[in-house]
């Protein structure tokens, strides 16, 4: 083996170093959060039970992928260590005494935006027609739980977003409310409205799913509905996540979300379909290695498990897809006529131009 060789493999496992490092750290923020809830609802901090069951289940793991017993045990055991001084260290944050009250908390997002703001201190209640989420207090009386609120949340599917938002407008809000869709077409009259009857409104757009960690890798953007004032309290709520900020008007938000959110979802529902008309049969190679196939179809995958209806209404809600789907198609003959050019000149300058965007240099 040559020393080249050598480095090659030190370097591949320093990646593998890190990508352990990455998981150990989501699975004691998880066990941190397990810390909340026990002392939110006042439960024993250890449960020998449930440690007996992770320590065979993480032996059974090894087994498998035959790693010896003894490093099987030692790493059971400093996980669950570690994890239990993380769940003890946990220290609820103090009452904000503020009642938020999020419309549609029983659906993903809205439970992700439930257990966040409960995290922060704040008194959550949910209503959602669909039935109350376990743990929460639940709101069945829609007016009295907005007339209740210092913060309204919003996080009901897109095509039932503004019939919500007029019903709020009608009950002359106190608090802050907002919106967390991920389009704006479907709410921006309603939200334009409520700002112009003085409600303190802002439009908010997570740009990730309920699983996402750590948060401060995600994006949240904010949109001025007409007040300043409500922005900055919204922004306020989740300033703790470490999320970055992004300002994008109400006119804009849409047209911005055609290129990360419709372009992205049809590229890769693209694939996918592809695939699956494909004569092959192509699942052996349907896992996380190295080569681009196998990275597009987790990537699909993941996708795939997200609402149907969401997918169906991220393209279909937006007016800038189909101006998306069109430059889609042109760019797809750009290809095909560089690559059936007999000189090579041209699908060489596109690869330069994909290259120059995503290096920065725009010039």
């Amino acid at each position: 083996m040559s020393e080249t060789e050598i480095a090659r493999l030190r370097d591949e496992i320093a990646e593998v170093d890190r990508e352990i490092v990455a998981h150990v750290a989501k699975r004691l923020h998880l066990a941190e959060q397990i810390g909340m809830e026990k002392k939110l609802l006042g439960l024993p901090l250890r449960d020998a039970d449930i440690e007996e069951r992770v320590m065979t289940r993480l032996l059974a793991e090894c087994s498998t992928r035959e790693i010896s017993d003894a490093f099987a045990e030692g790493l059971a055991r400093l996980l669950i260590g570690e994890s239990v001084r993380r769940e003890a260290a946990v220290d609820p944050p103090d009452p904000v005494r503020r009642r938020v009250l999020v419309i549609g908390g029983s659906g993903q997002m809205g439970r992700w935006l439930c257990r966040y703001l409960r995290g922060r201190g704040y008194d959550v209640a949910v209503h959602d027609p669909a039935g109350p989420f376990d743990g929460f207090a639940n709101e069945s009386d829609l007016t009295k739980g907005v007339a209740a609120a210092d913060v309204v949340a919003v996080s009901v599917p897109m095509t039932q977003g503004a019939g919500v938002l007029r019903a709020i407008g009608s009950m002359k809000p106190k608090g802050l409310v907002f919106d967390i869709c991920s389009l704006k077409a479907p709410v921006e009259r309603e939200l334009r409205a409520l700002g112009k009857a003085g409600v303190r409104v802002a439009s908010v757009h997570p740009m990730f799913g309920p699983d996402l960690w750590p948060l401060s890798s995600g994006n949240i953007t904010f949109s001025d509905c007409g007040n300043g004032v409500a922005v900055l309290e919204a922004k306020e709520l989740f300033r703790p996540s470490g999320a970055s900020f992004v300002d994008v008007s109400l006119d804009n938000h849409d047209e911005f979300m055609a290129f990360l959110l419709s372009l992205s979802h049809m590229c890769l529902l693209t694939f996918a379909r592809t695939v699956s008309k494909s004569p092959f049969d192509l699942a052996g190679l349907r896992r996380p290695a190295g080569t681009t196939f196998s990275r597009l179809s987790v990537a699909a995958s993941g996708l795939l498990k997200d609402s149907p209806h969401l997918l169906r209404d991220i393209q279909a809600l937006n007016p800038h897809t189909a101006a998306i789907r069109t430059r889609m198609r042109e760019v797809l003959d750009d290809w095909e006529r560089a690559t059936e050019a007999d000189d090579p000149a041209e699908f060489l300058t596109l690869i330069e131009q994909a290259r120059a965007y995503f290096r920065g240099d725009t010039r």
